[in-house]
């Protein structure tokens, strides 16, 4: 900063119980470690409903650059701070619609799309995880300058076993399912596709932030409950595949973190996940809804484990160089240390 102390960045945003919220602490630990100064600011889910009562919320002292999702971010306008809007994403394409239910589509349309709609117009830079979600925002908001830095995860925390232990464990080929339990996520295929696997697999589940169900059992089936971090990185190093049935995504951090723990992973294309997993390289992509193709690439797995280990190193080392903490983080202290520069020779720093 021009009067020599630390950037500080504010992180308004309220609870989405979802990756957005993984996101925001990721970042944040990224660049306190570079020496930022970050006040994290969570707000309950209830002001989804009402977020312009956030407007009269203090902005915290030495603010320099305001950093938020589209749920509240147009709630800060007043602090004339440039804006910066991540959004993984966008609830109201028009591509989203068919995998939600009516109920989920007008809650969107009236409540958090119409939220990010307005988030858009102040912000000063909005951020998209893929090019995916690039695509989609460059035409649901044309005039905000808009940019991609791709999600990442620690590496060294998700990590594969190392020495012995990492030698396939005796019993069923264990297929791991990271998500909340909705139809967007492919929930539903679970239960059909571990009747079309057959005996000697496994699927587990756990519910995602949202929670779920406690750990139970279900014949092939078994539901884990919340894991925190240090149980989800011991889920998918204990697993052989990840899947990832999903039939809409702006990012997928399941599969980029069970490649980054050095496991296969076995997807739907959808979305942004094909940007993340090298088909036929890191893993399959199928066809969404593609059941049998499914059901083929995990016996192929299950049955070459040579070739489940080559995609699991694949997938460790496109973890490593392409979605490195590194680029993610800096790419972001590119676009505040650019807003800020433009702030401080006259440029325009956020719509009125």
């Amino acid at each position: 900063m021009n009067d020599g102390r630390p950037m500080h960045v504010w992180m308004p945003n309220i609870v989405g119980n979802s990756g957005s919220d993984v996101f925001i602490e990721r970042l944040a630990e990224g660049l306190r470690h570079r020496g930022v100064t970050v006040t994290v600011e969570w707000f309950a889910r209830r002001y989804e409903f009402f977020p312009d009562a956030l407007a009269m919320r203090a902005m915290p002292d030495g603010v320099d650059i305001i950093h938020s999702n589209g749920l509240n971010a147009f709630a800060f306008r007043r602090h004339r701070r440039p804006i910066v809007v991540s959004e993984h994403h966008f609830v109201l394409d028009p591509a989203y619609r068919q995998f939600k239910n009516r109920t989920q589509h007008v809650y969107q349309r009236l409540v958090t799309g119409r939220a990010s709609r307005r988030s858009f117009h102040v912000a000063s830079m909005l951020v998209s995880p893929s090019k995916f979600t690039y695509d989609v925002l460059a035409v649901a908001a044309p005039d905000t300058s808009q940019t991609i830095v791709p999600l990442w995860v620690d590496t060294e925390r998700f990590s594969p076993t190392e020495g012995p232990a990492s030698a396939r464990r005796p019993g069923p080929f264990r297929l791991l399912f990271v998500g909340n339990r909705s139809f967007r996520k492919g929930a539903d295929v679970i239960p059909l596709l571990a009747s079309r696997l057959g005996p000697g697999f496994e699927i587990l589940c756990t519910g995602g932030l949202r929670g779920g169900a406690e750990s139970i059992g279900s014949g092939s089936v078994r539901y884990l409950g919340r894991l925190s971090t240090d149980e989800l990185v011991e889920a998918y190093r204990d697993c052989d595949a990840v899947l990832v049935p999903s039939r809409y995504e702006g990012f997928g951090y399941a599969a980029l973190e069970g490649m980054a723990c050095a496991k296969p992973v076995v997807a739907f294309a959808c979305g942004a996940v094909d940007e993340i997993v090298d088909d036929q390289v890191t893993g399959f992509m199928l066809p969404i809804g593609d059941i049998d193709g499914t059901v083929k690439a995990v016996h192929r797995l299950a049955v070459d484990p040579i070739l489940a280990k080559a995609m699991g190193q694949a997938g460790r080392e496109r973890a490593v160089t392409v979605f490195a903490e590194d680029k993610g983080v800096q790419g972001y202290l590119d676009i505040y240390n650019a807003l800020l520069h433009r702030s401080a020779t006259g440029g325009k720093y956020a719509s009125p």
